[in-house]
């Protein structure tokens, strides 16, 4: 029964990810008032990609009542990491907007994929069954798409002249040496969330009741 509730429960999510994606995306395809290789340039948008595809493949696994294999919690483990710190992110940029100067619009859309789907991401990635303990080097390799996408938007802004966020515009912060700090700060994040993410594969056992009313432990799987 609860392997049922999992996945109705993540079938909903991915609906409402889905819709969000879809929505944020009628600027480039629908409406036109977006160019589409901009609109896929936010680190908020591949961050719900990454984490859709996490959750339909975990769901997958959940129905076919299969043991989730080690990768896919990694993968689980990076696209929440992402997701949540896309969310934080911009949630400190919405909260100081008056004194970075910007204006932020944030449809329903946005709240979605900015701070329903992190908290979501992150209750599934603690709550759900099945996932397996993951190594403290997983930490570290959660920093490699980051580092990626970080080049691709520099080098692509400098092409282009436009940046998805205006911390990473070195002709809007004071140059690269104040973008190397903004990044700094954005790779300490992607860490910390990380490491929580880690560490919570390798909880102890902790107590579950059997059907039977005795008390048994529920180990994670190494």
């Amino acid at each position: 029964m609860r392997l049922v509730v999992v996945v109705a429960v993540r079938a909903c999510a991915l609906a409402v990810a889905l819709w969000a994606l879809v929505s944020r995306a009628d600027c480039a395809f629908v409406t036109r008032t977006c160019l589409g290789t901009n609109l896929f340039s936010y680190f908020t948008i591949h961050s719900a990609v990454l984490m859709v595809l996490a959750l339909l493949l975990a769901t997958l696994y959940t129905a076919a009542r299969a043991a989730e294999p080690g990768w896919l919690t990694g993968f689980r483990a990076m696209a929440t990491t992402y997701t949540v710190v896309s969310g934080s992110v911009f949630g400190v940029l919405l909260a100081n907007a008056e004194l970075f100067g910007h204006l932020f619009l944030v449809p329903l859309s946005s709240k979605v994929l900015h701070f329903v789907l992190p908290v979501y991401a992150v209750a599934d990635f603690l709550l759900a069954p099945g996932r397996r303990r993951l190594r403290w080097a997983s930490t570290w390799v959660s920093t490699v798409f980051p580092a990626m996408w970080a080049v691709y938007t520099l080098v692509r802004g400098r092409m282009v002249g436009w940046y998805p966020y205006f911390f990473l515009d070195p002709a809007l912060v004071g140059g690269y040496r104040a973008v190397g700090t903004y990044a700094l700060g954005v790779s300490v994040l992607i860490l910390a969330v990380s490491f929580l993410a880690v560490a919570a594969t390798r909880l102890p056992a902790v107590p579950v009741r059997s059907p039977h009313g005795t008390l048994r432990l529920r180990r994670h799987h190494p």
